[in-house]
């Protein structure tokens, strides 16, 4: 069971976590002007977390009201302890963006493919 804040949005279907690129922010000789002849490091990178996985639900207005609580959420900026399915802890995340396939797959059950981006603001 993952978790953001203590609200469970997405465990209606299997998901997984990825860590992006962490370190510092920088860029290499010349890219800010024709004068800079060595690597110029701006700080450290904040950390980015990618949540990938599908929403499952019995019928499409469920399906819709599963969207509809990640929505409002997101539009908060809701913000707290990310817990992914392993239990994996990352404090002080932000849930920022949260994309949706764009089209349901229908069967006994239907589903939504998304993707859900949280970082940690500095």
């Amino acid at each position: 069971m993952s978790s953001i804040a203590g609200q469970s949005l997405f465990d209606s279907g299997p998901h997984r976590f990825a860590v992006r690129r962490v370190g510092s922010l920088w860029f290499p000789p010349f890219a800010l002007d024709l004068f800079q002849s060595t690597v110029d490091v701006v700080g450290p990178i904040e950390l980015h977390i990618i949540q990938t996985g599908r929403l499952i639900a019995p019928s499409v207005s469920n399906l819709w009201a599963q969207v509809d609580a990640i929505k409002s959420a997101g539009e908060g900026q809701l913000t707290g302890t990310l817990i992914d399915s392993t239990s994996q802890v990352w404090p002080n995340m932000t849930f920022l963006q949260f994309r949706c396939a764009p089209t349901i797959h229908r069967a006994r059950t239907v589903s939504l493919a998304y993707t859900a981006d949280y970082i940690r603001l500095a």
